[in-house]
């Protein structure tokens, strides 16, 4: 082996070392880059468009921030704000899960009572049980709920640190991603097949990040309205709390609707209760699944609804949250690879029989 190539692998080997060691030291913050990364997509179309008013990269970067965390205060602001009133009713009335439970009981009760014999006794055992279990359980409750904001409170430094550099690193990924993207592009080999995949994943990644985390942020913003109208309390916390589960396909907006519903038809309240069902039917589940999402994804690549439901789905059982980062990450990446591959082989089908007649 001559000196050169000696050369060559001894630093081929050390870029890999060095390259490991900084993975190791920068662990603890590889959620948090893969979570800028993700935002940094996101924002991307918020950017372009501030981009074209301003002319300037810093700024239109700041106010695509700026817009986002603007929402987040207001939002975390309303759920502090309906954490501490709850929690200071609850303690203030310790018999406040015991009406409830007794406004269900009674509605069971009235419900059943003309099929099964002596239902009514049977569900004021249940009650009685029930209020016992209350007085056990409230005082834990309360107890846990102080451990973990104590838990949540010794974090603080870790959190913030973390959520700096995501700020950071989402500013200078708007500014400067698509052109380190396009560099690290050019020293790839294979250019036309590297681009065809490329031109194959955008389509993609829009279809899987940009078109469903909008349908989602439109169909809580939907069922916020919604909720104002129909005079639910904390109506903006409910509407992000829709978003939230339309995210994950197994469970969906059901997974907020379907016990709104059953506490209007336990405390009685059955127009609303009616209104509320009817109105999760088509207003959260029908319209953006049939209306927004096709149109949204007139300009992206069609994907098959089990792929979709597997990309976001199935990685949040093995690796929690970040999963729907990383999930159609990988599912978009095989796909844009295999339709790549298909491209090319018809390519070569259609190119053999003119070289034969050639």
């Amino acid at each position: 082996m001559d000196s050169p190539t000696k050369f060559r692998w001894a630093s081929a080997a050390t870029v890999l070392l060095v390259f490991a060691a900084v993975v190791y030291i920068t662990k603890a913050f590889l959620t948090t880059i893969l979570w800028s990364v993700f935002f940094a997509y996101l924002l991307s179309p918020i950017y372009s468009y501030f981009l074209r008013i301003t002319k300037n990269k810093p700024i239109s970067s700041l106010l695509a921030i700026s817009m986002v965390f603007l929402a987040f205060v207001i939002l975390f602001l309303g759920v502090v704000d309906a954490m501490v009133v709850e929690v200071s009713d609850l303690s203030e009335s310790e018999y406040a899960l015991q009406d409830t439970a007794d406004d269900f009981f009674s509605f069971i009760s009235d419900l059943v009572g003309g099929y099964v014999p002596g239902a009514a006794s049977y569900a004021e055992d249940a009650g009685q049980q029930l209020e016992n279990l209350a007085r056990q359980v409230l005082p834990k409750l309360l107890s846990l709920t102080g451990g973990m904001v104590a838990g949540v409170a010794a974090r603080t430094p870790v959190y913030l640190a973390q959520f700096g550099v995501s700020i950071l690193l989402v500013y200078y990924l708007l500014i400067d991603g698509k052109s380190a993207m396009d560099r690290a592009v050019s020293f790839l080999p294979e250019q036309d097949i590297i681009l065809q995949f490329l031109d194959e994943l955008r389509p993609i990644y829009h279809n899987l990040y940009n078109v469903y985390f909008i349908t989602c942020v439109l169909t809580g913003c939907i069922a916020a309205l919604g909720f104002v109208l129909l005079d639910i309390s904390y109506p903006i916390l409910w509407g992000a709390a829709v978003a939230l589960f339309a995210l994950l396909p197994l469970v969906g907006t059901n997974t907020v609707i379907v016990p709104m519903v059953l506490y209007h038809l336990v405390i009685r309240d059955y127009p609303k209760g009616g209104i509320l069902l009817i109105f999760g039917i088509i207003f959260l589940n029908i319209i953006p699944e049939n209306i927004i999402r096709p149109h949204l994804a007139m300009r992206g690549a069609a994907i098959h609804p089990v792929i979709t439901l597997l990309a976001f789905a199935a990685p949040l059982f093995v690796v929690g949250m970040i999963g729907i980062v990383i999930g159609p990450a990988l599912y978009g990446f095989l796909l844009a690879a295999y339709r790549t591959k298909i491209r090319l082989l018809d390519a070569a089908s259609v190119a053999a029989p003119e070289e034969e007649m050639g």
